[in-house]
């Protein structure tokens, strides 16, 4: 058997890895600023990728394919790709919270894997705005009624709005509320 080699054309082209020689101060702050778009270009590349891998992981574990390759449970499927399982865990939980409607991909794309996960993982169900708007955290306290218990829990939004009414809108009543409760516990 004989080997037959192709001629290959070599161009004189540049390497974008290469360390140049820059001479003025314009010329550093413009390579300077081609280093910086490369670098985004990167990242880009990679959180998309990255968003794929985070599908890829879903559909392969919910329907189960990995059993096509033998695999006895996706635990030993990820060891075999060297995936940690914590990263993997962590994939899987964006993956959920995309298909549930909590998170969008932007938001992923904007605040990266990691924030995207701590705030899946401190809102727990609550759905996540576009906007990043995120809501003063919840508030609880005991009632002495069952029948105010029940109206709370059914009205929730209602009683959320009263109360952020009473605070910034109506001081007059808050303060009268206040005066009443005072002279019950005396």
């Amino acid at each position: 058997m004989e080997i037959k080699l192709n001629k290959r054309v070599i161009l004189d082209e540049e390497d974008p890895d290469d360390e140049k020689i820059v001479s003025t101060n314009e010329e550093k702050i413009l390579y300077y600023n081609s280093l910086k778009e490369r670098l985004k270009a990167n990242f880009r590349k990679e959180i998309f990728h990255k968003i794929d891998s985070i599908r890829i992981l879903k559909e392969i574990k919910d329907n189960k394919y990995y059993k096509l390759d033998g695999y006895k449970s996706f635990d030993s499927f990820i060891k075999s790709y060297r995936l940690a399982r914590s990263q993997v865990y962590v994939y899987l939980k964006i993956a959920n919270a995309i298909e549930e409607g909590l998170i969008e991909e932007n938001y992923i794309i904007e605040n990266g894997i990691h924030d995207t996960f701590n705030l899946i993982q401190n809102t727990g169900n609550k759905t996540i705005n576009k906007s990043k708007k995120e809501s003063i955290q919840s508030l609880s306290f005991h009632l002495k009624h069952q029948e105010s218990y029940d109206f709370y829990k059914q009205n929730i939004k209602i009683i959320s709005f009263i109360l952020d009414e009473l605070v910034v809108n109506k001081k007059d009543w808050l303060q009268e509320f206040i005066d009443k409760f005072k002279a019950l516990n005396e």
